[in-house]
């Protein structure tokens, strides 16, 4: 995948108002008040967010091969699956040799404003938060993630900068680059620290 979908550049510039609309099923709904076509715009919406949908999991599988091939250096991962709704890439984490997978990796997507957000869950709350932070030495709290659950750290915020012209492309690779490098840092004994504070929850 060289560039960015037009359709998931669309739907992040138009975030707010596509969200909006995206559930309505009436065409009489309110939110459609004074809009022409009520119809068309309903069946552009739901067009436009399914593709979206599909070119965020194209590109979301372009920085799968990077992370898998590090932390199966460094640990055991397993590859979550979800729904194409759900833009995000999953994995359990644990040691290498582990049965368990106590921890969570991932990037997902954040829509306004619109950026790539690598991230570590794991339980335990906002103790969690502060081992991870102290293991990595960097990260964002989950409180500076709007509606992301506690023991959630965001790694790096990598702003995905849409275009006047949704017609002039957006280079993946840069973008790709940016979620392996968060991860980069990443330890066997990183990984097994952040797995003593997952099996105590919270406790280092």
């Amino acid at each position: 995948m060289a560039n960015l979908g037009k359709c998931m550049l669309f739907y992040l510039k138009y975030a707010a108002e596509m969200e909006r609309l995206y559930n309505v099923e009436d065409p009489k709904d309110p939110k459609l008040e004074g809009l022409p076509n009520p119809e068309r715009i309903l069946e552009n919406v739901k067009l436009v967010r399914d593709t979206a949908n599909r070119e965020v999991a194209e590109f979301l599988k372009t920085c799968e091969p990077g992370i898998d091939k590090h932390f199966r250096a460094i640990s055991n991962p397993l590859r979550m699956r979800n729904n194409l709704n759900t833009w995000e890439l999953k994995f359990k984490v644990g040691p290498k040799n582990a049965t368990d997978r106590r921890f969570e990796i991932g990037v997902s997507i954040l829509e306004n404003p619109a950026a790539l957000i690598p991230w570590v869950w794991c339980p335990g709350g906002r103790r969690a938060e502060d081992g991870v932070l102290r293991i990595l030495g960097v990260g964002h709290r989950s409180d500076t993630l709007p509606g992301w659950a506690s023991g959630s750290v965001g790694l790096a915020k990598i702003k995905i900068l849409i275009p006047d012209r949704l017609e002039d492309p957006v280079e993946c690779d840069s973008l790709v680059d940016q979620v392996q490098q968060a991860f980069a840092s990443f330890t066997t004994q990183d990984v097994e620290e952040i797995d003593r504070i997952a099996s105590n929850r919270g406790e280092a």
